[in-house]
């Protein structure tokens, strides 16, 4: 699978795809924000015994009573609600392949593409490395080596950066498209993470310019992903 990256072609890519999908995928990302932090704090709610301790949480020390006391419950939720938010958010994958085809792109494109069996696919390719690495985040932290355990994490998606859209673009099944996101991850390591390095930087901005800035920069993640995918496929497939 050798291949190479051409810097010009891609950006002309990335700005096409921007272009037509980041705005939708942007108001897609803060309806997404919305339902899981709704989820969640339902959630956290559920977690106290009683609806007053939920008023306790600005005392400091109930607050640590709390983690040390429901621990493996505030672990499973964290877990449960992380992957829901990925599942969500891999929908706009969806809206980005209709973008490119149509003259226009809404975010009914987005629940269409969770929704279909090749969301389905997805959801398992999500649940299957969110099981894995907080597995081993759990193990490492309990025997004291918490940063191994973020590292391990951190490996994990990288190596399955390209597993999704390798469903949804090329419809391929769980286990081929974390064969393959590995292995073209595995060609050029180095550029890939200056590259995806760069890429969240620039999405994460986003955060600090709320509103516009969120609309315009977070979607960068799924855009690159989705622009670099179709850039190595046209070149090994």
């Amino acid at each position: 699978m050798n291949y190479e990256i051409d810097q010009q072609k891609l950006s002309e890519q990335i700005i096409l795809t921007a272009r037509k999908t980041s705005v939708v995928s942007g108001l897609y990302i803060l309806l997404v924000f919305i339902i899981v932090f709704a989820i969640y704090s339902i959630g956290l709610f559920l977690l106290f015994d009683s609806p007053k301790e939920f008023f306790r949480l600005s005392n400091p020390i109930f607050v640590e009573e709390l983690l040390v006391s429901k621990a493996t419950e505030i672990m499973l939720l964290n877990m449960g609600v992380s992957m829901l938010m990925h599942y969500f958010l891999s929908g706009i994958y969806g809206i980005i392949k209709k973008g490119l085809v149509l003259p226009y792109s809404d975010i009914g494109n987005a629940f269409k593409s969770i929704f279909s069996k090749q969301g389905l696919k997805v959801l398992n390719v999500i649940v299957l490395v969110q099981m894995v690495s907080t597995g081993f985040s759990y193990l490492l932290d309990l025997a004291g080596f918490s940063l191994v355990g973020f590292g391990i994490s951190l490996l994990l998606q990288f190596l399955t950066y390209f597993a999704i859209p390798a469903i949804y673009i090329a419809n391929l099944g769980v286990r081929k498209s974390i064969q393959k996101s590995i292995a073209l991850v595995n060609q050029k390591p180095g550029m890939l993470i200056v590259f995806i390095s760069v890429t969240y930087f620039l999405s994460l901005i986003g955060i600090l310019f709320l509103g516009i800035g969120i609309i315009l920069t977070l979607p960068l993640n799924y855009i690159v992903a989705y622009s670099l995918y179709i850039h190595i496929s046209k070149q090994i497939d």
